[in-house]
């Protein structure tokens, strides 16, 4: 089971992190992260094609491991869909 987010972390001060997440190669986590956005914005549409997108995650951790905070997504790269 896993004890943080996958990919790398890429900040950390006490028990706060926050790791860059490649939807290219962490696909299913980056959807499930898009799915659950999608309880909170209607308009969320785009949960299936996470490839272009580069995921920011903020966790909190203690004993027990990093528990998501909240997160961010912005398109890396274009894969020319029309």
């Amino acid at each position: 089971m896993a004890r943080h987010p996958p990919g790398t972390c890429i900040y950390r001060q006490g028990n706060i992190s926050v790791y860059e997440v490649d939807g290219s190669q962490q696909k299913l986590y980056c959807q499930a992260l898009c799915l659950l956005s999608k309880l909170f914005l209607d308009d969320k549409t785009l949960f299936f094609e996470v490839e272009p997108f580069m995921f920011y995650v903020l966790t909190e951790s203690d004993k027990y491991g990093a528990h998501l905070v909240g997160y961010f997504s912005k398109v890396c790269r274009y894969l020319g869909i029309v």
